[in-house]
């Protein structure tokens, strides 16, 4: 078959419903990535040029050409189709994509403030079962603070944070910050990255410990400590910049939550490890952190809730 019949035969069999009805804005084209299944094993997505590696060059550069000039706002295929107007479109797949517009959605949100940052995060290591937690940190010098702990039935069990107090309760590249210090970070991304840099110690390399060192950091901005929605922009967009970032695809974290994952890969001295950061595909909120060996999760944390509060403490009876 000739090039020539190969794009007959796609035209004839491209379904009516697909035609324009309406214009809109062409950079919708782009913002709803066809689904992929995802295992919980590999948790990475099956690529989406396995149909199309068939077909020849000239008829894929026509369907390129196509999506890219269709002023209607659909990609010519039935699914998945575009959710209603009210619902959030969600995020591209790449990995710069993905960060920058969870940086835009980050900034939108109104800075608040509270007596206590109050964070729920589940952890895991290799097979173990997690566990969940949530913390209540004072954010005022002289208010204690206390974690509570899940326990298997369902309720809850306060532990009290002995020697915890404003002046450590958040720690950013190694050490403890205020939220004094956390609110002074810089808003640009290339001045944040400088400032971090201020506190990295040189260890594991000047180049690629350097980079390793800002994701972690950057990691712990956007899903750990309280800090302005400018400064998470911020540092959304600095991980944005990190050379070697690689987006992973769709996934779901430790709780069965749809993203997509961002890695970064370095080599160790036993081998490959990798750091991923998980944001949710509609908000651009981190849900969670992975650390991989090969092809497993080595430790985890999910982000399950982060707010303001000025207390009191709780009791523990009365989480949910």
């Amino acid at each position: 078959m000739s090039h020539r019949d190969t794009l007959r035969a796609l035209t004839a069999a491209r379904p009516n419903s697909l035609d324009p009805t309406e214009a809109a804005d062409p950079a919708l084209i782009m913002a709803y990535p066809q689904e992929k299944t995802v295992t919980r094993t590999a948790r990475r997505p099956v690529g989406r040029l396995v149909l199309a590696a068939g077909l020849p060059a000239v008829a894929l550069a026509v369907t390129g050409a196509i999506l890219l000039n269709n002023q209607s706002g659909q990609a010519p295929t039935a699914q998945p189709s575009a959710p209603p107007a009210s619902t959030a479109a969600e995020l591209p797949t790449d990995a710069g994509g993905v960060l920058l517009v969870a940086a835009q959605r980050s900034e939108s949100t109104p800075a608040t403030t509270g007596r206590y940052w109050v964070i729920r995060r589940g952890h895991g290591e290799n097979s173990r079962p997690g566990v969940e937690e949530e913390q209540w940190l004072a954010t005022v010098q002289g208010l204690p603070s206390s974690g509570y702990f899940r326990n298997a039935d369902g309720s809850w069990t306060a532990r009290p944070m002995q020697d915890h107090s404003a002046a450590n309760n958040f720690l950013l590249a190694g050490s403890p910050r205020t939220v004094a210090e956390l609110a002074a970070l810089p808003t640009d991304p290339a001045l944040l990255r400088k400032k971090l840099l201020t506190w990295y110690d040189g260890k594991d390399g000047e180049a690629e410990g350097g980079d390793v060192y800002l994701f972690h950091a950057g990691m712990g901005l956007v899903i750990d400590l309280p800090v302005p929605p400018r400064v998470r922009a911020a540092a959304y967009r600095m991980l944005a910049a990190l050379p070697g970032m690689t987006s992973l695809g769709p996934v779901t974290d430790q709780h069965g939550r749809a993203g997509i994952a961002i890695g970064l890969t370095r080599q160790g001295d036993f081998g490959k490890s990798q750091a991923r950061l998980i944001v949710d595909r509609t908000t651009g909120q981190a849900l969670a952190r992975e650390s991989w060996v090969g092809n497993r999760a080595a430790s985890w944390t999910v982000l399950l809730g982060a707010r303001w509060a000025d207390g009191p403490l709780p009791q523990a009876s009365t989480l949910n």
